[in-house]
């Protein structure tokens, strides 16, 4: 072996080590703030489907809406939340001395919500039933069992009666507990 690759060598092993170290896991999920359960689902080493389930919080879509109030306008309703989610900084991460354990990393998703029918609301909407899609970046960590969760980013919505629109910031925020 020629001496001179030897510093190269080094470098490729220490990248290879940390990329096989820094993966998705399978993380089953209790949340609180939005209440119901997610199950993010490994794909590979930065790729998870992250899938919930529950009854929560959300606020009117305008175009989507009559008879609403001015305000602060809620609802609580059940919801089907699935996330695409790429994460990209888990190398970063660790080699600051972080941890990526329950998928503690910032990343970029595809996501897309349905929201049924309202148990309770301040609006009337057009139609019991809504759909969101879009991309969004976001962030999660894991403190021990503790998972905080935060995304961003622009989404298109629609109902079943042809109604749609897009807004440019929609955010998720979201507590909860890594039962696994």
């Amino acid at each position: 072996m020629n001496k001179n690759n030897l510093p190269f060598l080094m470098l490729l092993m220490l990248f290879s080590s940390n990329a096989l170290l820094a993966q998705t896991e399978n993380v089953f999920r209790v949340n609180f703030l939005n209440p119901g359960i997610s199950y993010e689902k490994s794909l590979g080493k930065k790729m998870t489907l992250d899938t919930g389930i529950g009854f929560g919080y959300n606020a009117s879509y305008p175009s989507l809406a009559m008879n609403s109030e001015n305000g602060f306008q809620y609802m609580l309703a059940a919801f089907v939340d699935v996330q695409s989610r790429f994460y990209y900084n888990f190398e970063k991460r660790e080699s600051k001395g972080k941890s990526t354990l329950k998928n503690s990393g910032n990343f970029l998703a595809l996501r897309a919500l349905y929201t049924g029918p309202d148990a309770v609301s301040n609006f009337e909407r057009y139609d019991n039933n809504s759909f969101a899609f879009g991309p969004t970046w976001g962030l999660q960590r894991a403190y021990s069992k503790l998972n905080v969760a935060f995304s961003m980013g622009p989404i298109y919505y629609f109902d079943t009666s042809g109604n749609s629109n897009w807004s440019p910031f929609w955010f998720e925020l979201n507590l909860g507990i890594n039962v696994n």
